[in-house]
């Protein structure tokens, strides 16, 4: 099987694999003293592994631990534990990293209850409470979940303002700050999986009350579009000082608008506003595209760059190095240029951050995954550990 087509089985059946493991300079810690957890996909042997890690700044090779193969898309991680959907059987796990391996700590029956992977988002109310969310039959659903009972705690549905005619929600992401959800969307003809036509040409945000769930209001802005793409395997937003920042990322691959730039826009989600003086341009339009933007703290994000010189067919964005990654100072409004190595593009969770660092994973063109440490002090990268096969998650444990 080739590399692109298994990795795309992993993305789909694979995502949110867990157990404990043993690196080769980790062989005598227990699970309680790793401080991170990686779940890598070794695409020669076609297996999935996780390393429970002590450090990521160690200038050695790292040996993947246990293979895992359960399959599963990862909703949350919480210290030791990791909460997988395992749509196939209609249910929410909940795995703990043990000394013997993964233990099963826990399940939901999801059966009967509206899920769509391809469009979902999932939000955190606090330690305890997840709030997930999903794009069904062109209804918005949200599901509240109790992680420490492992229940589903309520269930219902969001109403925005209805799709025109003859199209669809497309994009969706969402970010929970206070008492505000803001879910927001944009509206595309045909189902977003399909990639048949581009997206409209406009972003909307409806804001909802926290925990009664009722519309408050709907803004928009027509600057850039599409601000969700597969949120539960890479973020489109984050939030910083109370604001939502969000990527527009109109390219949609096969979905190109051709007219609207790939775009951070700011958002007031105490007003449900857009500041008319926020934009940062991340990607133009008809040379490139931007997807995904992961937060390294301290008002810096990650954002893939794709060259589309380089982009001659959809296979060529799941297998061919098309894409960098470009740091985006928030604050100041500008990209700043990483000395690292072009990458394919990938929805994946490569990057974790702590402190005054941030760690990000780039998959090398050995079959090897490199961590890189970002200093925000110094704003130096520095290279920490590497590891067979392709890193798809970093957490903390």
């Amino acid at each position: 099987m080739k590399r692109q087509q298994v990795k795309a089985l992993w993305l789909i059946f694979f995502i949110g694999l867990a157990a404990s493991s043993w690196s080769s300079c980790n062989s005598r810690a227990k699970p309680e003293n790793y401080r991170y957890g990686l779940i890598t996909y070794d695409s020669l042997e076609n297996k999935v592994h996780f390393t429970g890690l002590r450090h990521l700044m160690d200038t050695t090779e790292v040996t993947p631990g246990a293979i895992v193969n359960l399959g599963g898309w990862l909703l949350a991680q919480r210290n030791n534990y990791y909460y997988v959907m395992d749509a196939d059987h209609q249910l929410l796990l909940r795995y703990r990293v043990k000394a013997s391996g993964l233990e099963l700590n826990g399940s939901i029956n999801m059966k009967d209850i509206p899920w769509e992977p391809y469009m979902s988002w999932v939000t955190h109310v606090n330690e305890r409470m997840l709030l997930l969310g999903s794009v069904n039959n062109n209804k918005f659903n949200y599901i509240e979940i109790d992680l420490e009972k492992m229940v589903v705690q309520r269930l219902g549905e969001l109403s925005p303002p209805p799709a025109p005619k003859d199209k669809f929600y497309v994009g969706v992401s969402a970010e929970l700050v206070n008492d505000d959800l803001v879910v927001q969307y944009t509206f595309q003809k045909g189902l977003m999986r399909q990639h048949i036509v581009p997206c409209d040409d406009t972003l909307y945000a409806a804001r909802f009350s926290y925990p009664e769930m009722k519309l408050k209001d709907v803004t928009k802005d027509s600057r850039t579009s599409w601000p969700g793409s597969y949120t539960i395997l890479a973020p489109a937003s984050l939030v910083y000082k109370g604001d939502i920042y969000s990527l527009g990322q109109p390219g949609g691959r096969t979905g190109n608008h051709t007219a609207l730039p790939s775009a951070v826009l700011k958002l007031d989600p105490a007003t449900n506003t857009f500041d008319p003086d926020y934009y940062l341009e991340v990607a133009r339009p008809a040379s490139a595209e931007a997807y995904t933007l992961h937060d390294l703290g301290h008002g810096m994000a990650l954002s893939s760059v794709v060259d589309l010189s380089k982009v001659h067919s959809f296979r060529n964005y799941m297998v061919n190095r098309v894409a960098r990654y470009e740091l985006l100072d928030l604050e100041k409004q500008k990209k700043i240029k990483l000395d690292l190595p072009p990458v394919p593009l990938e929805w994946i969770i490569n990057t974790l951050q702590e402190g005054d660092k941030a760690y990000i994973s780039v998959y090398q063109e050995n079959g090897k995954s490199q961590i890189w440490q970002y200093d925000h002090q110094s704003g130096k990268l520095s290279k920490g550990i590497s590891i067979k096969g392709t890193i798809l998650h970093i957490d903390h444990l």
